[in-house]
């Protein structure tokens, strides 16, 4: 599977949930809760996926980049030992 097709099966999968879920129950009201429960986190992961998928900081500052090339060296993925 490459990036292209991951994306498209995450895009189908929420909308598919979002068309098909209980009232009260989309994925942003469940970040509404969060939001609630959890604010500085909560705004913190939001503001930090939104700079890695906007490529707005240098990698070396890509707390979501680090932590998943963390993730892949530590074995916790198939991948990760040929890297």
């Amino acid at each position: 599977m490459n990036a292209q097709q991951a994306w498209a099966l995450m895009a189908a999968g929420v909308l598919s949930y979002e068309v098909l879920c209980k009232d009260g129950q989309l994925l942003s009201e469940g970040v509404d809760e969060w939001v609630v429960s959890r604010p500085l986190l909560t705004r913190a992961t939001i503001a930090a996926l939104a700079l890695h998928l906007g490529n707005a900081v240098p990698e070396r500052y890509d707390v979501v980049s680090l932590g998943f090339k963390a993730m892949r060296h530590t074995c916790l993925c198939p991948h990760g030992s040929s890297r």
